[in-house]
């Protein structure tokens, strides 16, 4: 062993007991809060809770040794390697004492920064980390920076730096790959919810990835710099398209939206976005990070050899099959669960990439333990089929009217007028009230999903994306249920916008409707009044649905069904609505940005749109029923909701939308949608109960699956990805926390068998 060697142990092994002193200090107070914690609690904490808490403190400190050795162990290890020499030299005067006010200097100013605006005392860097107390944290970081600054020996260290690339090439690959995924983890990470503030475990498996693609790229490549560039760039990149969707949608991308890309990009245009802070953040640490790459001369390869690519080859492949065993076992990312209903929680708390690779690897595949599709069928033999010789045969209509819904009940807001005046004056045979909602933003088509295949979001992982992931063959969806009436239904599909959107032409043929409709050209078959904000108004909308009717009619006198996805209210309120001033809506009761007012006003425009369909089946000599509700919640700008935010009303959750039922014949009526003068009654109806229930009011005929469902609606009226409610109004998270674990265990069985067991499907109870 050489003398630099045994100099290079000696100062990390000192550098080391700097830290541990350093983290006994720093974490005195936990010790001290610990065993406190278990001597005051020792009546009620078990033998096995004291091991488990004692574990955990042991777990932490482990965890903050890690993030010293991390982030401090090279800034102390420097002074230390390349310190100030106060050997006798040949200066005189004031110069000789320079090194020592350096050293004065340098302990002054580390103290002052490492208790400045102390707020946990003896509780320092970690915690603050944890806590995500940012400015403490790099606060503590400066200090040792400064400390470093000011008594390293920087001529020294500059040219021990210079040769350091080439004399220790090893250590330095691994300390740049260590130190290119770190920073690209913090460009993901800072344009995300966590802002690097996932739990200290995860931080680890967030880090690892970007090593993995930099160590994969150098052993093929043997250009460490590819490595370092492909990282920095598709992290800035993945945290980028993350930042904007968030803001369009208020969730960040899984798994189950990059099926959904083309349809995203189409209306892409229609919103605007704006960089944040961390945004901002972000790019300058790229730029600092790429100039620092591009600057750090990297010694070339020599020439491969056959030994050497041999080696890098069986390297290559024992990585590929490293990462797809630990991604399939779930040790890619530490086992976390990634299909919590609040993901955007969860994505702060363990990391986007983690959370990504989670719900990658549960929604590749649906199985349900246990599952048995005799279970299914005896599910459905508990419901008694009763005869009915009087069924009738109506036109239906089922409009999913996008981003529609009535933000007071979620905000004590207060407009100029009533920007849903018709719906409210509804009262003759008509029922309304609002939807429990298993998504809020998007996307439009699980909600479709909810709807057309009487199915809840709950029994698939969330993040899921049925329609392009799932429905790859025939199903018997709500529109079969129709076409096998006495008299059969004539079924269409309309959607005013692009046939690309959600291989919705794909889903809508297995399905079994039997005229599918888009509007692929729109811009060309439309004036530029039927265009606000380049999508078409529903008043448009509605008149095309009157002559699709009108045009069927003249051909058919069976009766018509029609399911119309509308577009006027898409997401992307920046870019303003300016409608007559007679129909302008605002907020009166506090300062409202335009985007803002401009939804409020779209939804108003679809209120007088409906109003306009009502009355022209009002005319209509046939039966017809019309049910028409909101696809979720809309997604508002940062500035929107920021001046919601002080007027927020008393409701848990945002996944409520009106919905109304119509017929211009005689049905039962009832009002729980509430307005100036009612209350909102709200937990009465899901999505996945919506079709069965405009059939039954209907007076067609019903599948087993729908009278099996009306059935359990008057025991658990709403079923969604967030939960369940009962008739008395109690919320369940979860089914294994509710009183109904049998009557929804017995549900799950029966929809697995729908839409998921090709071989024993019990196609004809479900149409």
């Amino acid at each position: 062993m050489n003398k630099r060697t045994k100099q290079a142990i000696v100062y990390s092994v000192i550098a080391l007991l700097i830290l541990v002193a350093y983290l006994l200090i720093d974490g005195w107070g936990m010790f001290v809060n610990s065993f406190s914690f278990v001597k005051d609690n020792s009546a009620h904490v078990s033998g096995g809770e004291e091991r488990i808490i004692l574990e955990n403190m042991i777990g932490m400190y482990i965890a903050r040794l890690g993030y010293l050795v991390a982030f401090l162990f090279p800034i102390v290890l420097l002074p230390l390697r390349f310190h100030i020499s106060f050997r006798k030299n040949e200066e005189q005067g004031i110069k000789s004492l320079i090194p020592y006010l350096r050293l004065f200097v340098g302990m002054m100013l580390f103290y002052y920064c490492l208790t400045l605006g102390t707020k946990f005392p003896h509780e320092v860097f970690t915690n603050y980390y944890s806590s995500g107390l940012w400015l403490p944290f790099f606060r503590i970081i400066a200090a040792f920076i400064l400390w470093v600054a000011l008594i390293i020996d920087w001529k020294c260290a500059w040219i021990f730096l210079k040769s350091f690339p080439v004399r220790h090439t090893i250590i330095f690959k691994v300390i740049y790959i260590i130190a290119i995924a770190v920073i690209s983890c913090m460009l993901v990470e800072f344009q995300i919810g966590s802002k690097m503030n996932m739990t200290s475990n995860m931080l680890f498996f967030s880090v690892l990835y970007w090593i993995i693609l930099q160590l994969f790229i150098d052993l093929l490549t043997r250009r460490i710099k590819i490595g370092a560039f492909v990282s920095l760039g598709l992290a800035f990149l993945i945290g980028l398209v993350n930042d904007v969707v968030f803001q369009f949608r208020g969730n960040y991308v899984m798994y189950g939206d990059l099926t959904v890309v083309r349809t995203a990009l189409e209306v892409a245009g229609n919103y605007i976005y704006k960089p944040s802070l961390w945004f901002w953040i972000s790019l300058s640490v790229l730029i600092l990070t790429v100039v620092s790459v591009v600057l750090i001369r990297i010694p070339k390869a020599k020439p491969i050899k056959l030994k050497e690519a041999i080696i890098r080859g069986v390297c290559v492949a024992l990585l590929v099959i490293g990462v797809v065993v630990s991604f399939n076992t779930g040790k890619l990312y530490n086992n976390v669960f990634g299909v919590g209903w609040d993901y955007n929680k969860n994505v702060a708390r363990v990391g986007y990439l983690p959370y990504f690779l989670s719900n990658m690897n549960s929604i590749q595949s649906v199985e349900l333990e246990g599952y048995e599709y005799n279970l299914a069928e005896q599910a459905l033999n508990t419901v008694e089929v009763q005869d009915n010789d009087t069924y009738t045969y109506p036109n239906i209509i089922i409009i999913q009217n996008e981003a529609f819904s009535d933000l007071s009940i979620l905000y004590d807001i207060e407009t100029n007028a009533d920007y849903m005046p018709y719906i409210h004056s509804l009262t003759e045979n008509t029922r309304k009230g609002y939807l429990n909602m298993s998504l809020t933003g998007g996307p439009t088509a699980n909600t479709e999903f909810e709807v057309l295949m009487r199915s809840t979001l709950n029994f698939l992982p969330y993040g899921a994306v049925p329609y392009t992931q799932y429905i790859n063959d025939d199903l018997p969806s709500a529109v079969q249920v129709l076409r096998n009436q006495e008299v059969p239904y004539h079924t269409v599909a309309y959607h005013p916008y692009y046939s690309s959107g959600y291989s919705r032409t794909n889903v809508y043929n297995h399905f079994g409707f039997d005229e599918i409709v888009f509007e692929n050209d729109f811009r060309d078959d439309f004036p530029e009044s039927d265009l606000p904000r380049d999508y078409l108004s529903d008043s448009a909308d509605y008149r095309r649905v009157e002559q699709m009717y009108e045009e069927y009619r003249s051909q058919s006198d069976d009766p018509w069904f029609c399911f119309n996805v509308t577009i006027q209210n898409h997401g992307g309120y920046t870019q303003i609505y300016e409608p007559a001033a007679e129909d302008r809506i605002y907020v009166t009761n506090f300062a409202a940005p335009d985007s803002l007012n401009s939804y409020l006003s779209l939804i108003k425009t679809s209120d007088d749109a409906f109003r306009e369909l009502i009355e022209f089946f009002s005319q209509c000599d046939e039966p017809t029923i019309i049910a028409m509700y909101g696809d979720h919640q809309p997604t508002l700008d940062n500035d929107a909701l920021e001046a919601l935010e002080s007027y927020a009303g008393e409701q848990l959750n945002n996944y409520y939308v009106p919905y109304v039922i119509w017929a211009n014949f005689d049905i039962e009526e009832a009002d729980t949608l509430g307005d100036s003068e009612h209350e909102p009654v709200l937990n009465t109806l899901s999505t996945n109960y919506l079709a069965s229930t405009v059939f039954e009011i209907a007076g067609i005929e019903l599948s087993d699956y729908d009278r099996y469902l009306l059935n359990l609606h008057e025991q658990i009226p709403a079923i969604t990805a967030i939960g369940v409610w009962d008739r008395e109004g109690n919320y369940y998270p979860s089914i294994d926390e509710s009183p109904y674990e049998d009557e929804l265990s017995a549900l799950q069985m029966v929809q697995y068998n729908l839409i998921f067991d090709d071989e024993n499907r019990l196609t004809d109870r479900f149409e």
